[in-house]
């Protein structure tokens, strides 16, 4: 009788268990975020409106917080590069 399954349940299990401790990883970076927008140096006051708009980025093990302005123009930035 052939396997209908291509992988292992133990590999399954590895790959689900590396997954949560990459996201436990990433948790712990992102709670130690900066006080300030990375671009602009601006105070980030923790309350209600900021924390929906400012914007957190963890690439490996940089944290960046960047307010919403200097978040548009990096986006801006970034449109006009693909455009190019």
């Amino acid at each position: 009788m052939k396997k209908l399954r291509k992988t292992t349940p133990g590999k399954r299990k590895k790959d689900r268990k590396s997954a949560e401790e990459e996201i436990k990883r990433k948790v712990a970076l992102f709670a130690q975020h900066p006080t300030d927008c990375c671009v602009c140096k601006s105070p980030f006051e923790r309350n209600k409106e900021t924390v929906k708009s400012w914007r957190v980025v963890v690439r490996e093990e940089r944290v960046r917080l960047t307010c919403p302005d200097c978040w548009s123009t990096i986006q801006e930035g970034l449109e006009r590069v693909q455009d190019d």
